[in-house]
């Protein structure tokens, strides 16, 4: 299967959290994937996550999905070239 973007969300501000992405597997559609930039660093993607506080008030993250490497790795591509088509279009702030 091939991955497809089919929303990208761009965030506004200068925070590390850039966007979040919807993407098409053959049926299936996953929703809010997020591509992350820090200052000087490559753009990286997470998979959709849920957070929580502990007991001890501290938050912790889950990722929901457990990808195999080739096929995270097609889903990356696919996010991250949408990426950089959306920043040459000038529609985002770093």
């Amino acid at each position: 299967m091939n991955p497809e973007v089919v929303e990208l969300r761009v965030l506004a501000g200068n925070a590390p959290l850039k966007a979040f992405v919807s993407i098409r597997l053959g049926e299936w559609v996953i929703h809010d994937w997020r591509i992350v930039q820090k200052d000087g660093q490559r753009a990286w993607i997470s998979v959709p996550q849920v957070s929580w506080k502990d007991k001890d008030g501290q938050v912790r993250y889950r990722a929901l999905l457990s990808i195999p490497g080739e096929q995270k790795q097609q889903i990356e591509i696919a996010i991250l070239s949408a990426w950089e088509k959306e920043k040459k279009n000038g529609n985002h702030s770093t």
